[in-house]
């Protein structure tokens, strides 16, 4: 009988096992060996180079700057938007759980609708809303004389990545909310109303006995939008093209990666190899991190028991 289910079990699991190595495993070792190989796309691979195309991107004079600066704004798209997502996404998540549910409902829908409409639709129509000279957001500046604040937004170095990280941010709110309200909703009544009878206020309720509770949970959504900050691409490629302008000040891991393996754009160095090696060192950059989010997530669950 146990030998029937294993075989079972297996059968079961076997189709998506191997899709799962077709499509995942097998492409991101092929991805490795590439990125030991000088190689430009085309052909077999035959000129071996080792680690070079690696070293070669972390410390040569005329590629290093441009990586470490593609980190930094990945870093930095993944600082502002878990600030927006997870602060300011929980903040109406506990706003959405003390309304009636009706209500509730019908925010969770409209706050999830960004997700469902294509991310090419979604830029379009920031970029219209942001054009300079008739854009719908620096009329209304003007409308209200706020001339300091009818700044280009996505053709000034200083604001175009902060922006697109906020179009980012907004287009996915919708599942850290709804996860969220998940997590409030399964928060012990007895706990809350334990709190308020010791007096606890509101703030110091949410702060000493909610948040402990659903912590892991918000270490999940911070490590969902880790491994997505560090995924960004379609919103700058479409916004800001494959120079990821003004100058590079939009310029991230995916968009350095485009540049190096389909062409230069100012890169100067292109190829397949060097392209695959830059994608291996973000997946290690992706996997340290998020090792570490999980870990942090795994004790904070334990804590609770």
């Amino acid at each position: 009988m146990q030998r029937r289910t294993r075989l079972v079990v297996i059968t079961f699991l076997a189709p998506a096992v191997l899709l799962y190595a077709s499509f995942i495993v097998y492409p991101f070792v092929s991805s490795i060996r590439y990125s030991l190989y000088n190689y430009d796309g085309v052909g077999p691979l035959t000129d071996f180079v080792g680690f070079k195309n690696f070293s070669y991107i972390l410390f040569s004079h005329a590629f290093a700057g441009q990586f470490w600066r593609a980190v930094w704004h990945n870093f930095y798209f993944f600082i502002l938007s878990m600030a927006l997502t997870t602060v300011f996404g929980l903040g109406l998540a506990y706003l959405l759980v003390r309304v009636r549910e009706s209500i509730s409902r019908w925010f969770q829908v409209i706050y999830f609708v960004p997700m469902v409409v294509p991310p090419v639709v979604v830029a379009y129509l920031w970029a219209m809303y942001l054009e300079p000279n008739d854009g719908a957001i620096p009329t209304i500046l003007q409308d209200l004389h706020l001339y300091k604040l009818n700044i280009p937004f996505l053709g000034s170095e200083v604001w175009a990545l902060p922006t697109i990280a906020v179009i980012t941010a907004w287009a996915g709110m919708g599942l850290p909310i709804l996860i969220f309200v998940a997590a409030l909703i399964g928060v012990p009544n007895e706990v809350i109303e334990a709190a308020k009878a010791d007096g606890a206020s509101q703030f110091r309720t949410f702060v000493s006995v909610i948040f402990p509770i659903i912590k892991p949970t918000f270490l999940t959504i911070t490590t969902l939008n880790f491994v997505g900050a560090f995924g960004a691409f379609d919103y700058i490629y479409i916004m800001e093209g494959t120079q990821a302008g003004p100058n590079y000040a939009t310029d991230v891991i995916g968009t350095l990666f485009y540049r190096t393996a389909f062409g230069g754009f100012g890169t100067t160095a292109q190829g397949v190899g060097l392209a695959t090696a830059l994608a291996v060192l973000g997946f290690v950059i992706v996997m340290a991190v998020s090792a570490i989010l999980v870990l942090l997530q795994k004790r904070a669950s334990a804590d609770l028991f």
